[in-house]
């Protein structure tokens, strides 16, 4: 019987080599082939007093479904091509503030490699915040952070 469940497969970490103590940023595609691959950002708590009195990590999830760039627009709707990603008219100011060139970042966010698309999103997350991809990014203990990053 055939299962619509995704089966997750850890591609990257791009992130820390230590991802628990210093954050972590997760590639995982679906082995099914169902699902698009997604991205995890793992914020490990700051060591200042606010951190410390948070003690969780938090985890935000992006799917990286891919974008197109057609007749000048930069979209993230596949149904509505014409109508662009919330995020195309800050994409020179995003490649300005991470060193990227806005031609890559754009080609990355369209193309076939969810690595590359990845790197694309953090990009913009780096610079609109992680909350505008994920406003609900769920609570983790240390124990539930380093299952996380164990994944395989």
């Amino acid at each position: 019987m055939p299962t619509n469940q995704p089966k997750w497969r850890r591609v990257a970490n791009l992130g820390d080599v230590n991802p628990v103590d210093y954050g972590g940023y997760f590639i995982d595609v679906d082995e099914t082939g169902v699902y698009p691959p997604e991205a995890t950002w793992l914020e490990a708590p700051d060591d200042d007093a606010e951190g410390a009195a948070r003690h969780a990590w938090l985890a935000y999830r992006v799917v990286l479904e891919p974008c197109t760039y057609t007749d000048g627009v930069l979209s993230d709707n596949p149904f509505h091509p014409e109508l662009p990603a919330w995020f195309a008219e800050s994409l020179d100011a995003v490649a300005s503030c991470v060193g990227r060139d806005v031609a890559e970042i754009r080609a990355d966010l369209c193309g076939a490699d969810p690595c590359r698309r990845a790197d694309a999103y953090r990009d913009i997350a780096s610079y609109h915040g992680w909350d505008n991809f994920d406003s609900y990014p769920v609570r983790l203990t240390r124990r539930e952070a380093t299952r996380l990053a164990r994944r395989k």
